[in-house]
């Protein structure tokens, strides 16, 4: 296993006529596509009823790096996340891997992600991401869990710099 899978993580450039809308979030105009929906069974954590989203670019060339991550089930609702590697500075590669396996994920058709969170503090803007607690996709059948690891040694609020 080399990194997660990207294919899932990178939205068309050029949507087919009837396959997405725009929309505006609270981080700007984005595009829905709702043909292929990251189904999540039991929801993402607090949230057990919102099971369907889609994951495109985020509006800010800014912040290329980062997916929105978007309900198809309430427009209002979406969350920054940042795609991870299997080797990153963030969730050690073994544990990914054993997570990927607990959940019948094979290691090519893995794609992880972290949810982000924006702090405003008088120093300025810092990121956060949620360690503890990363979302792992099937790729290919567009299945995805939050992932909630079972010991303490990823932090809820991992500081991260853009």
């Amino acid at each position: 296993m080399t990194s997660s899978n990207p294919a899932v993580l990178n939205q068309p450039t050029v949507p087919e006529a009837s396959d997405g809308d725009v929309i505006d979030t609270r981080f700007g105009k984005v595009q829905l596509y709702r043909r292929q929906p990251i189904v999540f069974p039991t929801g993402l954590l607090g949230l057990p009823d919102k099971g369907q989203f889609c994951l495109t670019n985020f509006p800010s060339p800014k912040m290329a790096r980062f997916k929105l991550l978007q309900s198809l089930e309430d427009i209002a609702l979406s969350f920054i996340t940042l795609p991870l590697d299997l080797s990153n500075a963030i969730i050690e590669r073994a544990d990914m891997e054993q997570a990927a396996k607990d959940l019948d994920i094979p290691a090519d058709q893995l794609a992880a992600l972290v949810i982000v969170s924006v702090h405003r503090e008088p120093s300025g803007t810092k990121l956060s991401v949620n360690a503890r607690a990363p979302i792992f996709m099937h790729a290919t059948k567009r299945v995805a869990t939050q992932f909630v690891f079972p010991h303490a040694k990823y932090d809820i609020r991992r500081m991260i710099t853009l």
